[in-house]
């Protein structure tokens, strides 16, 4: 595991800015609350998504694959604008190995990777890495648990039951956190993580990324003899948290942390020069004069196929209706005659609210290619509206009673009808399904032995 060298910047400064942010989003996101329920939790066991007051459910699963279509795009536009950006600002691999180095520094001050440290102080600060572990995995599992609940076991000491699971999982996912942080750290990167293997291919040289300014550098000083602006002190060697070296171009290891940046800004400010690492384009390198060109061919499509995507969430979002409605025919009960020749057919019906207000539905039926209009009967009796609470499910039986049929609906013993359930209290909140009305055969005979 490389520790590296601790080096204050301007890079450094704005870095600290974005964890002073992202930190307290990422720990503090689970513990607020909109309407009474979470703003974000991923809710396996009730199959339910909270997101900024509302709720998804497995059903509308096309937007989880528009989400992670508009991340993965997201992140091809962006690198090939201004290079790994991601791993080095905002990344929680990134952004817990400081949070970890911070303390390693508190502790240990000057000691800090050297293993002349007091041993007690080792310890002190291990224990230190399992306590922040066990915060992070705590907040981790809270995206999928209440908080709160989680709260409450610990007071009332219910951590192990057949019940409490999330305590198996804190504890799976400190092990794991304090082993990433404690032994491997860069490996993850330089090995493990897969945006490390194509973040190149999405670059090119007008890309804005942490370089090398080769051009001004080489040859490197050798000895007392001064060819090139590069001295050859190595310290952007040294500060590199994935030990590599910037000088030797492009490599999938460098997280674009900028650590380099802030390390050879001073040295080559004592030449009175300008830094040989910076945040530039490779083209920009060879052409000093060039200006990086945003507008690029991949640049464009990248853009063009976000836009496209984002615009298409934005509009199912717009209209998305949040009412899910099942309606099955009854299997077990067969469809009927009653007198007046009326026919009866029978349904399973589930509804789910998956808003954060109750729901006063009225049901309504329509028969395009029957004679006579249907009726609603809710439990044998004419009713067509049904209360549904806040984020709630239920399921129920539903009769549709025909009118009286004639001969010219006995030419197709199969018709179709459509319910429609809608709020009253918000009409926008509409659902109808197309479902099959059977004739029953004697109901045929009956008719024709009549004629």
């Amino acid at each position: 595991m490389v520790i590296s060298r601790h080096q204050p910047g301007t890079v450094k400064t704005l870095r600290n800015i974005a964890f002073s942010i992202l930190v307290p989003i990422y720990f503090g996101l689970p513990w607020l609350r909109m309407s009474g329920h979470p703003l974000i939790r991923l809710d396996i066991p009730e199959r339910k998504f909270y997101l900024l007051g509302q709720i998804f459910i497995p059903m509308e699963g096309y937007f989880l694959w528009l989400f992670l279509i508009t991340a993965g795009l997201s992140l091809f536009f962006f690198t090939s604008l201004i290079g790994r950006v991601w791993c080095g600002w905002a990344c929680p691999q990134t952004v817990f190995t400081e949070l970890f180095d911070w303390f390693g520094r508190l502790i240990l001050g000057s000691k800090y990777g050297k293993k002349d440290a007091p041993q007690f102080k080792k310890i002190l600060l291990h224990l230190s890495w399992i306590s922040i572990s066990l915060v992070g995995s705590f907040a981790w599992v809270s995206y999928f648990a209440d908080p709160y609940l989680m709260i409450d076991d610990i007071i009332n000491g219910n951590l192990i039951s057949k019940s409490t699971l999330w305590p198996y999982a804190v504890a799976f996912f400190t092990i794991t956190l304090y082993g990433d942080m404690a032994f491997v750290r860069e490996q993850f990167c330089k090995y493990a993580c897969p945006y490390a293997r194509f973040q190149t291919v999405l670059m090119d040289d007008q890309s804005l990324n942490v370089t090398y300014d080769y051009v001004r550098g080489e040859p490197r000083r050798q000895g007392k003899e001064k060819i090139g602006d590069c001295i050859s002190c190595n310290m952007c060697v040294v500060v590199c948290p994935t030990g590599i070296d910037i000088r030797d171009g492009v490599q999938v290891s460098c997280i674009a942390c900028g650590k380099c940046v802030d390390a050879c800004t001073p040295i080559m400010a004592r030449e009175g020069k300008e830094s040989l690492i910076r945040y530039l384009a490779q083209n920009q390198v060879e052409n000093r004069n060039d200006k990086v060109k945003w507008l690029r061919p991949r640049t464009i499509l990248y853009g063009v196929l976000l836009l496209a995507v984002i615009t298409s969430a934005g509009f199912l979002l717009n209209t998305r209706v949040p009412l899910y409605v099942s309606i099955i025919p009854d299997r077990n009960i067969q469809p009927m005659t009653i007198p007046g020749k009326k026919v009866r057919n029978f349904y399973n019906i589930k509804l789910q609210n998956i808003t954060l207000q109750d729901q006063n539905l009225k049901i309504d039926v329509e028969t395009p290619d029957l004679a006579a209009p249907a009726t609603v009967l809710l439990g044998s009796e004419p009713d067509s509206t049904i209360q549904l609470k806040e984020n709630s499910f239920t399921d129920f039986r539903i009769i549709i009673e025909s009118g009286a049929i004639n001969q010219a609906d006995l030419l197709n013993k199969n018709h179709f009808i459509i319910i429609r359930f809608t709020d009253t209290q918000n009409p926008k909140i509409t659902k109808e399904k197309k479902i099959p009305f059977t004739l029953p055969n004697d109901l045929v005979g009956m008719i024709n032995n009549e004629i």
